[in-house]
């Protein structure tokens, strides 16, 4: 069962995670990417874009 609740600055989420990777998001045309594992490809993912 998935739980996602955001209240002010803070995030919270209870899901069954696989995996967790940092990275950054890279240009290509006038979008991006993120690079993953071949094994995660068509799986729904989660992209958290956070402040510096």
């Amino acid at each position: 069962m998935r739980k996602i609740s955001i209240t002010k600055d803070k995030f919270h989420m209870d899901d069954e995670i696989l995996e967790v990777a940092e990275g950054e998001v890279k240009p290509i045309g006038n979008g991006g990417m993120i690079l993953s594992s071949k094994k995660y490809v068509g799986k729904k993912v989660y992209v958290l874009i956070r402040k510096e």
